[in-house]
């Protein structure tokens, strides 16, 4: 077995044995114990206060393994036991992350407390495999440490108080490590748990399951004559592998299509009409920033503000010292497998998040190995000082450096830790609600747990009310409404945006809960009288959030709608230049997005209808143009899509019509005419046939052929 210390050299105190106090070992028990109960104190004190959201990727957890126990142990697609949970395309977890939950359900029924609490759990998972790695393989003597410091590091600290599934699969990957270094070190039987923890690692979130592939074929090939000389083993370990894939292949046996559909929801550029190199470029871009210490070590604006913590990088920068001399021991030592398993560890971590983009809860694994750089440049260092310690009391023939170095150092090392953890707990309670101020959709999607309670009180004290919630304060408000809401209560969700541009019912009973830029919009509309407000929901700054408000509208609302209706037919028009040549364009009234992103060449933006179905597009040339056919991206919608091209102002035009059923895999639809049309004048009307009128519809890109 390779002996593996932060410092070799043997130590003058361990040579007169002196160490007695150590060597009973009671002192690094004790402070693993206290470290572990610390970890658990900052992950569960506040755990429904911080984050101050609930996000659907949350609820959904809970609600799915409910469903799952009342459907027979089906998930929506009917499938028994299945190794996906998904509902349509909004939701595509993998197993793991939903059968965790059952059990606690069952017991607890449905609570943001437990749902994160399960969490949490899980990610000691964790802190346990990164302090056991440090102890039984790296034979660090400060290796309780590792606990604290996965604990401070500021991506780990508000993911793991989440149900993410990111943190479960981090978790398992640790878990993994741990074992992959018992079989390499310790038991070769270890190899089995090890394959487990990655079968774990792959059902549990998607970008996991190209990580463990990887960090697979890293180690198969770094270890490759290890493995040889335990064949019987490793064979053992390909026969548990073979089964372990099973699920994989049922499911996409079944789903053939999934691959594909994820990528090109993800991450569109994998689908887009470019080379493989460009695809490949993108990739490897993606995977270097992903290693850039700048983004783990300092304050970013790259990742949305819901999974940073203000103030904080990624990575404590204090801590960044000891990252840089652990990543220096790694180097120097890459003849020991063990040093290349965090090394490979690290390099592995983005080549899932890389496939999609990067963003903190893709990378999230990435702080594992950084934890384990870090705790060997920590020993490293203070191994160093104890023993430079110890050397000048015994030069000044004092009996403290008996007994006085290492432990006065590693109990100084735990006060420090403690109090750093201790501290980031407060501010997160504290200050975390405000650290910032949009708590919209764009923004941290706060509300989800004080709107829904209010909501069932507001039924509670008046039965007869019927409640419509806005779902446009967050992503999936139907998974968090199920969480939160009792089966068959009064209750939809919908905006007010619709009894704004048509005369809908509106009863006495009805409850309007608006959004502020929802109420901003019905008193600047004026189309409703005695407006009455129930109650206010105020955000963490004190600004209001959640208006519950009873709205009637004017007595002459529908001669207010025909003349909006009458004045929201007339085509915008604007010039703008397209493929080299100025067009004027007349468009349909949009409400989101402008008529230039539908032929910017970029498929990630999108101009959408303000209620027009069809969605008309005109463009009118300075000169006769040839054209063969178009390309339209119009997203996962059926469309009945017109084409008038007009030849010359008194000649009939030549119309074609195409019907195009759009899905996330296939969003875009390819038209090639019969023949080569010359035209002055193209008129495009999109229909989607199912939507009636008014409608809002999507165009992402409309290209010329």
């Amino acid at each position: 077995m390779e002996g593996i210390t932060a410092a070799q050299v043997p130590s003058r105190l361990e040579d007169n044995g002196s160490r007695t106090i150590w060597r009973g070992k009671w002192l690094e028990w004790a402070l693993f114990s206290l470290a572990l109960v610390l970890y658990l104190a900052t992950r569960l004190v506040g755990l429904e206060k911080f984050p101050i959201y609930f996000f659907t990727d949350e609820a959904v957890q809970t609600v799915m393994a409910e469903n799952f126990v009342q459907n027979d142990l089906r998930n929506y697609d009917g499938e028994k036991l299945p190794t996906y949970f998904s509902k349509d395309s909004t939701y595509n977890l993998s197993s793991v992350s939903v059968y965790l939950q059952v059990v606690p359900y069952l017991i607890f029924g449905k609570s943001v407390f437990v749902t994160r609490a399960v969490s949490v759990l899980i990610s000691t998972l964790a802190a346990v495999a990164v302090a056991l790695i440090l102890r039984d393989v790296f034979k660090l003597r400060f290796w309780w440490c590792g606990i604290l410091l996965l604990s401070i590091a500021p991506a780990w600290f508000l993911h793991s108080r989440t149900a993410f599934e990111t943190v479960e699969m981090t978790a398992f990957f640790a878990g993994f490590l741990y074992f992959y270094l018992r079989y390499r070190y310790i038991s070769t039987w270890s190899l089995y748990p090890a394959l487990i923890m990655g079968g774990l690692v792959f059902y549990t979130y998607s970008p996991g399951q190209v990580i463990i592939v990887v960090m697979g074929l890293f180690l198969l090939f770094s270890d490759l004559r290890y493995h040889w000389q335990h064949r019987w083993v490793a064979l053992g370990g390909l026969l548990l592998l073979a089964i372990l894939v099973i699920p994989f292949l049922r499911y996409h046996l079944a789903h053939p299509e999934v691959l594909v559909q994820h990528l090109s929801t993800r991450s569109p550029y994998w689908e887009q009409n470019i080379s493989l190199w460009n695809k490949l470029v993108n990739y490897f871009r993606d995977y270097a920033s992903s290693l850039n210490p700048l983004y783990w070590f300092l304050p970013n604006q790259r990742d949305l503000a819901r999974h940073i913590m203000k103030g904080y990088g990624h990575l404590l920068l204090a801590t960044s010292p000891f990252f840089i001399a652990g990543l220096v021991i790694v180097l120097a030592r890459l003849r020991s497998s063990a040093h290349r398993v965090v090394l490979f560890a690290a390099l592995a971590s983005p080549s899932g998040g890389a496939l999609v983009g990067v963003g903190i809860t893709r990378l999230l694994v990435f702080v594992i190995a950084a934890v384990l750089l870090m705790s060997l440049g920590v020993d490293f260092l203070l191994v160093w000082l104890a023993r430079g310690v110890g050397w000048l009391l015994e030069r000044r023939k004092l009996d403290l450096y008996k007994r006085l170095p290492f432990p006065a150092i590693s109990i100084t090392l735990g006060v420090v830790l403690a109090v750093v953890n201790i501290l980031m707990l407060r501010d997160a309670l504290v200050n975390g609600p405000t650290w910032y101020q949009d708590y919209s959709l764009g923004g941290m999607q706060y509300g989800a747990i004080q709107l829904f309670t209010a909501v069932n009180e507001y039924i509670d004290r008046h039965p007869e009310a019927e409640l419509m919630v806005s779902p446009s304060w967050t992503n999936g408000a139907d998974a968090v409404a199920e969480f939160f809401l009792e089966p068959g209560a009064n209750v939809r969700l919908g905006s007010v945006a619709g009894h704004l541009y048509q005369h809908l019912p509106i009863s006495k009973n009805m409850v309007f809960v608006m959004i502020p830029s929802e109420m901003e919009k019905v008193v600047e509309s004026g189309k409703f009288k005695d407006m009455r407000i129930d109650e206010v929901l105020p955000y963490p700054d004190g600004a209001p959030g959640f208006y519950f408000a009873h709205l009637d509208y004017v007595d002459n609302i529908d001669e207010i709608l025909a003349a909006e209706q009458e004045e929201r037919r007339a085509l915008q028009e604007t010039t703008l230049d397209i493929q080299g040549m100025s067009v004027t364009v007349g468009y349909s009234m949009l409400d989101m997005g402008s008529v230039e992103l539908i032929f910017d060449g970029d498929v990630h933006t999108v101009a959408r209808t303000l209620e027009a179905n069809p969605f008309i597009i005109e463009l009118s040339f300075p000169k006769i143009r040839q054209l063969s056919g178009y390309h339209l991206i119009v997203g996962s919608a059926d469309v009945h899509v017109t084409t008038l091209l007009y030849p010359g102002i008194s000649e009939p035009p030549v119309q074609t019509v195409v019907d195009f059923a759009g899905s996330v895999s296939q969003p875009e639809m390819e038209v090639n005419f019969d023949h080569v049309v010359s035209a002055e004048k193209v008129r495009f009307e999109i229909y989607q046939p199912y939507s009636g009128v008014p409608a809002n519809v999507h165009v992402w890109e409309l290209e010329l052929k």
